[in-house]
């Protein structure tokens, strides 16, 4: 039977009952496996001859060890708890400890997930019921969503018609009140022709915008909280979570925007001043919108975060455009020899250059620049790892430039102090910048290979050498190891072993997308390419409006997953519900 301290248990919390027969001085020392190289640390003192209950997370495997202080005498195991399981470890006079065994039966930790489902499925079913009654007209014109013509994106190496003639698709003769040399402002009939295709600099690619809201809205489900599952949140520091991949993945298909959209100014014959003015517009915008956003919850200048998620896109997407405004050409690049088959290598070379000279940077940066108190090239998260032998170490070079720019009062404070009791290491730091923008260029070259290819099987047979590729490297710098290898994957860090595997899984999960919506058009991307069209808004929204009514509220019972996670499913369903709604009114809020 469970005693009362066993009662009451939050999520993600067992109970421990300690039993102790004729053992005096014994303590319960312990450790999260996730704790690399970490000492244990006392937790409790067990009472003799009585039993001792304490509370314990379940997220990770706990390294436990029940010592006699006057002997020095132990008992070290490691076990997985359950949540809300209750379990028995017996230790006799002579220091013979049991195995722990259950003796109260835990909670499904997957069950949440059921309740979630029955939010979910009739969000998706009242959508694709709209969406039926629109194409059988059923239903006013007021209530329907805006549709949209696909552009065969094939059309955009065409060129526009030379003459100064505004043609219309569809149109079987134009009338122009035009002077052609006739001496007479008469209306003029222009006999009828087929007109040559002229690229739609208003294009959108389908697979693209729907990868984007697939990944915004992992986003807002991830921010808003992920139902409190440790795998809806971001490795403490090396390894990678579903959460890891979120902001890469945007990253990337801001890269893959960047090219279409500037080869598409660049065409249109708009000078590269002006869309260097955009640039650096755009980019202004988002940095001010980072910081006004980071002052909703912190407007004291002591503490105030001057980094986050908008001013690192601020800044990559500064890097690339950039780098791409000077030196892209308006047009494919096109050698009529066997270098075609790597014209798109080719036509980004110098940009590649630069890329690779910034990467280059970071990493002579991030192995040789002295840190005081800290060996050279330190990768590690400071705190208790490694026997707390470097303890204000955390980040490294990354850590040390940060603080010394901005200074510790204001990094972001979660990463990674929960599990290693670190000093405040920003994620967003300056450093990692530099990886990132490798990242966004990788998305950059995707874009690249739409633009400089024109059949399916072009484009996909690069992509999967990308993914392969990148696969491989990242591999080869981790060790395919969370802890081993050279370069660990890394969030925090941005490190180069992660942006490889991120960008490859981009590459993969694009191609995916490619194949089924633009290709084999099995599926139209709805609702994600749709929401995918106001990412910016969804940012922003469920970032101001966190812990408002109606999309969050304090919960009624803390003690599981369920009410955490079905509140934040109907929190990300809502705001997937208003980018629909706007959609519908044509209303788009861009930068």
């Amino acid at each position: 039977m469970a005693s009362d301290d066993c009662k009451n248990l939050l999520y993600d919390q067992a109970c421990l009952q300690v039993w102790a027969d004729n053992a005096p001085n014994i303590s319960l020392w312990m450790q999260t496996k996730e704790c690399y190289k970490c000492d244990l640390l006392k937790k409790e003192n067990i009472s003799n001859n009585g039993v001792t209950n304490i509370r314990l997370n379940t997220i990770y495997s706990l390294w436990l060890d029940l010592t006699n202080d006057s002997s020095h005498n132990n008992c070290r195991t490691l076990h997985t708890f359950e949540e809300h399981g209750v379990y028995q470890w017996n230790i006799s006079s002579n220091f013979n400890c049991s195995q722990i065994k259950q003796i109260s039966t835990p909670q499904d930790l997957f069950m949440p997930f059921v309740y979630a489902l029955l939010l979910i499925i009739p969000a998706f079913a009242v959508w694709f019921f709209i969406n039926y009654l629109q194409r059988t007209y059923v239903v006013p014109s007021v209530f329907r969503f805006a549709s949209k013509t696909d552009l065969d994106i094939e059309n955009m190496f065409q060129t526009a018609p030379s003459r100064d003639v505004q043609t219309f698709d569809g149109s079987d003769v134009e009338l122009k009140n035009a002077d052609f040399g006739t001496g007479s402002n008469e209306p003029v009939i222009i006999h009828p022709q087929i007109p040559t295709p002229v690229k739609n600099n208003s294009y959108r690619i389908t697979s693209l915008d729907t990868f984007r809201g697939i990944s915004i809205i992992l986003m807002v489900f991830v921010n808003l909280g992920g139902g409190h599952y440790w795998f809806f949140e971001h490795a403490p520091w090396n390894g990678i979570t579903l959460a890891d991949f979120i902001l890469p993945w945007f990253c990337w298909v801001m890269g893959v925007s960047i090219a279409i959209s500037l080869r598409s100014q660049l065409r249109s014959s708009t000078k590269r001043k002006y869309v260097f003015g955009r640039v650096i517009r755009r980019s202004i915008a988002l940095l001010i919108m980072g910081l006004v956003l980071n002052s909703v919850n912190n407007n004291n200048l002591r503490t105030f975060r001057p980094l986050g998620v908008l001013q690192r896109l601020a800044l990559i997407y500064f890097i690339a455009a950039t780098l791409e405004t000077i030196f892209m050409k308006p047009q494919p690049y096109f050698t009529n020899t066997r270098l075609d088959v790597i014209r798109d290598i080719i036509e980004s070379a110098r940009q590649w250059f630069i890329v690779i000279i910034l990467v280059a940077i970071h990493t002579v940066i991030t192995f040789f620049l002295p840190v005081p108190g800290c060996p050279k090239g330190y990768l590690g998260p400071g705190g208790l790892y490694n026997s707390s032998s470097n303890t204000n170490c955390t980040g490294g070079a990354a850590g040390y430039i940060d603080r010394l720019v901005f200074g510790e009062n204001h990094m972001y404070p979660g990463s990674p102090k929960p599990v290693y009791q670190s000093i405040p290491f920003d994620p967003e730091g300056i450093l990692s910048t530099l990886t990132n923008t490798l990242l966004v260029y990788m998305g950059v070259h995707a874009g690249r290979i739409i633009l400089c290819y024109q059949y399916t099987n072009e484009r996909i047979k690069r992509w999967i050498a990308w993914t392969i590729v990148l696969g491989l490297i990242g591999g080869c710098l981790c060790n395919f190891s969370k802890e081993d290898g050279l370069i660990p994957i890394n969030k925090n860090l941005f490190s180069l072993s992660y942006a490889f595997i991120t960008g490859s899984s981009a590459f993969l999960i694009f191609i995916i997308l490619f194949l089924i919506i633009e290709h084999w058009r099995l599926w139209g991307g709805s609702p994600f390419n749709e929401i995918g069209q106001n990412s910016i808004m969804l940012y922003l929204g469920h970032n101001i409006f966190y812990n408002t009514l109606p999309w969050r509220w304090q919960p009624v019972n803390e003690t599981s997953h369920t009410e955490y996670l079905v509140m934040d499913c109907w929190a990300t369903i809502f705001w997937c519900a208003i980018a629909l709604v706007m959609h519908k009114k044509n209303i788009f809020i861009v930068v």
